[in-house]
């Protein structure tokens, strides 16, 4: 779970006791028992003052306070939902990236952590890919990041368009992504990565008349059993974009890969 100042016990108690979109779950209640009590303390009150007609004014009082109740569970649901729908902001802004909309690369990385665990457990096949956009400064510098960021969002939806569902997408950092691939061999990590390349090539973003476009070198590394840590299988996935990089970008490289733990061997591939 994302740590974030709303997300406390009190809140997550609430949340899984007070639907949402059914206030009067809340407002009923509490207006029930405010008028039950105030009915009970107004009988009392006039026993003890010896009013003449004392259900006349337990009646009386019990209404009223009833009403006052009422409104004051109102208000209590309307401050729940208001914190839920706060928090639930609060979530999005902690895991999401702002320009892109996909996850950031902290909520990707406590992801991958879990999967890099899952894979490690099972001796499950699993891959990262690091995609970094090809000179991109300089259609920041030539057509304005207005148009920098809305062919990041291209090149955004046009790699979500090729994923799994089970698959997890992120801004890295800048004009980087980065993708998580569970159940993924080397080869099915390497066909997934050229895909996203040659999409991306042909992808052309028309901005005030003229025709923006970029290429994309990506990194590929799957998990094996040098993998002792997420730290050593990102950085096997970051020597690999700089190997792309410099083999000319517009192309991908996988990192040398590695035996699974019980010492079956793979293949070695580069593309």
């Amino acid at each position: 779970m994302i740590d974030s100042p709303f997300d406390s016990a009190g809140l997550r108690w609430l949340d899984r006791r007070v639907p949402g979109s059914r206030p009067w779950s809340v407002a009923l209640p509490v207006g029930v028992g405010c008028g039950l009590a105030a009915a009970g303390i107004a009988a009392t009150a006039a026993t003890l003052l010896g009013a003449a007609d004392r259900a006349t004014v337990a009646v009386v009082a019990g209404l009223a306070t009833a009403a006052v109740g009422g409104l004051l569970g109102l208000l209590v649901a309307q401050l729940v939902q208001s914190l839920r729908q706060l928090h639930q902001r609060v979530t999005v802004m902690a895991t999401r990236d702002d320009l892109t909309g996909v996850l950031n690369r902290r909520h990707f990385m406590l992801l991958a952590e879990r999967e890099w665990a899952r894979c490690r457990r099972y001796e499950a096949d699993g891959a990262v890919l690091l995609v970094d956009a090809d000179h991109f400064r300089r259609i920041n510098d030539h057509h304005g990041h207005a148009a920098g960021d809305a062919l990041l969002r291209d090149i955004v939806r046009v790699t979500g368009g090729l994923l799994r569902q089970a698959d997890v997408l992120a801004r890295s950092d800048g004009e980087a992504l980065i993708v998580l691939l569970p159940q993924t061999d080397p080869l099915g990590a390497l066909d997934v990565a050229e895909r996203i390349r040659e999409h991306v090539a042909s992808l052309r973003l028309d901005w005030q008349g003229t025709s923006v476009f970029t290429t994309v070198s990506i990194g590929v590394a799957s998990m094996g059993a040098s993998h002792t840590s997420l730290d050593a299988l990102m950085a096997d996935v970051e020597g690999a974009l700089a190997a792309a990089k410099a083999a000319g970008r517009n192309c991908v490289r996988a990192a040398p890969i590695q035996p699974r733990r019980n010492g079956e061997a793979r293949p070695v591939i580069s593309k």
